[in-house]
């Protein structure tokens, strides 16, 4: 197992360096990288902020890349790239929702459209 950097995965999706796009899609090929939630985090904000890409893009991206990399919470993950692209909530708020919802946990927040989703989201689930 190899811990990836931000960087690497965004090398790869951007591939705006051949030499190193190819490397990280070795790594990422080989299906021995490992990817913790901040580093996630950290390549949602690059991708959005930096380069432009639309949240929908990029969700698509990270979700597709979860098929090919380990991380410490595959569900949680999944289910945040889910609501990064249903939502207007930034990437944080929503792994945040996602521990909430699957983990039937409160949140603590001052953050009304984070309560409300989070709210909304475990009402739909008790269906």
């Amino acid at each position: 197992m190899v811990y990836a950097d931000a960087n690497i995965l965004v090398r790869y999706i951007i591939n705006d360096d051949e030499a190193m796009a190819n490397k990280a899609e070795e790594f990422i090929n080989s299906k021995t990288l490992f990817v913790l939630p901040e580093v996630f985090a950290e390549v949602v904000y690059v991708l959005t902020k930096v380069y432009g890409i639309k949240r929908a893009d990029v969700a698509d991206s990270m979700l597709e890349l979860l098929s090919f990399v380990s991380t410490t919470v595959p569900e949680i993950m999944k289910m945040a790239f889910h609501n990064y692209q249903e939502t207007k909530l930034d990437f944080v708020d929503c792994i945040l929702a996602s521990y909430a919802i699957l983990e039937n946990n409160p949140i603590l927040s001052f953050d009304k459209k984070l309560n409300n989703f989070v709210e909304r989201k475990k009402s739909e689930s008790k269906f």
